[in-house]
């Protein structure tokens, strides 16, 4: 899958995410400031660091285990980012790990459904 689909597939995503933690709780300019260019990062980070032009493509970053933690770490992060501030001392970071959570999760997601697939 090419770097622009990657890119608007996580976006997509951070846009609906921030939709519905804007339900939840209030948000700030800052969290989609850093959400957005967090869920870039993410999005891009497999191919950053398995570039699609190397043999090793579709390595341990793209694999079903890296899927998997990637899901671990959206949902916790997630989870504690919906608690109340004084309860997390860093929420701004957990919101940007968060964020960067889901591009990563989106951009194995979305390569899961191309031939190839993701490996174990």
């Amino acid at each position: 899958m090419r770097k622009g689909a990657h890119l608007i597939i996580g976006i997509l995503a951070f846009l609906g995410y921030a939709y519905l933690i804007s339900l939840i709780r209030e948000t700030t300019s800052e969290f989609f400031i850093l959400g957005l260019f967090a869920v870039v990062t993410g999005s891009l980070m497999p191919d950053i660091l398995e570039a699609p032009t190397s043999w090793r493509h579709r390595g341990i970053f793209h694999s079903k285990r890296a899927l998997k933690c990637m899901v671990g770490t959206f949902g916790i992060t997630a989870a504690a980012g919906l608690l109340p501030s004084p309860l997390i001392s860093h929420a701004f970071l957990v919101s940007g790990i968060s964020c960067f959570a889901l591009g990563y999760l989106f951009h194995l997601l979305a390569d899961s459904t191309t031939k190839r697939g993701l490996p174990e």
